[in-house]
């Protein structure tokens, strides 16, 4: 099972007794919501972690996507040691309203092809959701 050590510390380990993947899936699925709901410079002493101010991306849509599709791809290569082969790509929008969804697919180190799905909401807080090998939500 591979947490991350956030995780380690808050949670119970006899949790997930018997699915050590999907403890680790869901470990990786909280540390991508807490990194993408950061802003840069938040922390004194990672000032790299997290996104920057994503009013800017919000008024300059629908260009600004692929731009920000490109730091959240980033962002998890750094930040995010158990995802490999990152590629972040933007989804339609869905009807008219003001949401940029991303999927996000990776090599998670002891399980193979992760995809997640995030929304990112007008205020700018991200919903990251796991999704697994039917295309359910985690």
């Amino acid at each position: 099972m591979s947490l991350a050590l956030f995780d380690i510390l808050t949670e119970d380990p006899a949790s997930y007794p018997g699915d050590p993947a999907r403890a680790t899936l869901e470990s990786v699925q909280r540390h991508l919501q807490r990194l993408l709901n950061a802003r840069r410079g938040s922390l004194a002493y990672l000032p790299e972690y997290g996104l920057p101010d994503l009013g800017v991306v919000y008024e300059n849509l629908p260009y600004s996507v692929e731009d920000l599709a490109h730091q959240v791809s980033r962002l998890i290569e750094h930040f995010e040691p158990r995802l490999s082969a990152v590629r972040v790509r933007p989804l339609a929008a869905l009807d008219d309203d003001r949401r940029i969804r991303l999927e996000i697919v990776a090599q998670l180190t002891t399980l193979g092809e992760a995809r997640f799905q995030t929304v990112f909401e007008c205020a700018g807080s991200a919903e990251v959701r796991a999704r697994t090998a039917g295309g359910r939500h985690a």
